[in-house]
């Protein structure tokens, strides 16, 4: 095996720098747009929540004023 130089080391060295430089100059921005998606989501299944709770309300009531009627039109007997 050769023996690396102080300057050879020192060039990769450089090299490894500059390629996790360019990893994070990449890197950084993905984990931003990440981030806003995923703020994004939260926000819509927050939304998606409110509606799912305001239509199972919906349904409850239109279930519980059908079953008080036991199925039948009010007022006489038929």
């Amino acid at each position: 095996m050769r023996a690396v130089t102080t300057k050879e080391h020192l060039r990769l060295h450089d090299r490894q720098i500059a390629a996790m430089r360019d990893i994070l100059r990449e890197g950084i921005p993905m984990v931003a747009e990440i981030r806003r998606l995923t703020l994004e989501t939260r926000r819509d299944l927050r939304a998606v929540a409110a509606m799912q709770k305001r239509t199972e309300e919906a349904l409850k009531q239109i279930v519980d004023s059908r079953r008080a009627t036991n199925g039948r039109t009010k007022g006489k007997a038929q």
